[in-house]
């Protein structure tokens, strides 16, 4: 294909760097919470981090019940982490981003990736939530409230639309 007014690639350079806003310098922070959106969430943060030559941060929190020391090891939850994360790097590999993966443990995700995000500087963090069972979410979870309040950097919350069974109940 022959691109006579430009270039493509300069075309999702910018594409990418007006996502991330007018100053932003930082990373692309990805949120991986074990849901089908997932792989579509990372696809994205990698495009855009190519485009605008930078780095993705795949982050998982894992939230710790308050009966049980902060530190403590969970293997089941450890192990499904690691699971997700190479997934998502595997992803970020296809595309050809640099990627990091991290598992958080903390007491709530929505403090833990905030932090992440201003540990990391990020320029733009991706979270999704899913809808589940028809259940009518007006509000939503605390998480992504938490995050939406309080997060350092631009948030694109993606949400897909309620199973096809759940619409119709």
């Amino acid at each position: 294909m022959v691109h006579l007014w430009g270039s493509k690639t300069k075309e999702e350079t910018e594409i990418s760097k007006s996502a991330l806003g007018e100053c932003a310098a930082g990373a692309i922070a990805v949120v991986i919470s074990g849901e089908k959106l997932d792989a579509n969430l990372v696809y994205l943060g990698c495009q855009m981090a190519k485009g605008a030559k930078r780095k993705v941060h795949l982050v998982h929190v894992i939230e710790v019940p308050r009966a049980l020391p902060l530190k403590a090891v969970l293997t089941q939850e450890s192990e499904r982490a690691d699971q997700m994360l190479n997934s998502a790097m595997t992803i970020a590999d296809r595309v050809g981003c640099e990627a990091v993966a991290e598992v958080v443990q903390a007491r709530d995700a929505g403090p833990a990736i905030v932090d992440e995000a201003r540990d990391h500087n990020c320029a733009l963090l991706l979270i999704g939530l899913m809808r589940h069972n028809g259940k009518s979410q007006s509000e939503l979870n605390k998480t992504v409230s938490y995050v939406l309040a309080n997060a350092p950097c631009r948030v694109w919350l993606v949400q897909d639309p309620p199973p096809e069974n759940a619409a119709h109940q």
